[in-house]
């Protein structure tokens, strides 16, 4: 299973750490998971997909990173970089007021960058949920931030 992980994450201790998570969580949920069929199948399809979670979670990172470093390496008037500081707290702090389902899907979503598809699967819930919750959320925080 690493040797699989590797082959995405070119990575030999990151593929450690995602075939550890797919195990955990297998483990941790066990009772709803049915392993009866082809479990071989399950267990390259699940790390396949956390190898593809962890590329996309890096790519963030580093499309952050990046971010943030040309804005700082951009600023030229303190104010208009303590509005932009502000309005973003305001935000967060918009969105840690949203109802516990609509902040998760919301946050797994815009944050952690994954599909609809993958949040339905991770959250078992239906694709439809996690489209109306992400309506939902929106909506909310534009009520709020419109303020």
């Amino acid at each position: 299973m690493c040797n699989f992980a590797f082959k995405y994450l070119n990575d030999s201790s990151v593929a450690e750490d995602a075939v550890q998570d797919v195990f955990v969580k297998i483990w941790v949920k066990r009772e709803g998971v049915d392993l009866s069929k082809n479990i071989k199948s399950f267990l390259f399809q699940s790390v396949k997909n956390r190898a593809i979670e962890v590329i996309r979670k890096n790519k963030l990172d580093t499309n952050y990173r990046s971010d943030n470093l040309r804005k700082l390496e951009g600023i030229t008037d303190m104010d208009d970089e303590a509005d932009r500081f502000l309005m973003m707290e305001r935000i967060y702090a918009s969105i840690r007021q949203l109802p516990p389902k609509c902040q998760k899907v919301f946050t797994l979503s815009k944050v952690n960058g994954l599909t609809y598809n993958e949040i339905a699967e991770e959250l078992e819930i239906s694709v439809k949920t996690v489209e109306n919750q992400i309506g939902r959320s929106l909506r909310i925080l534009r009520e709020k931030l419109s303020i």
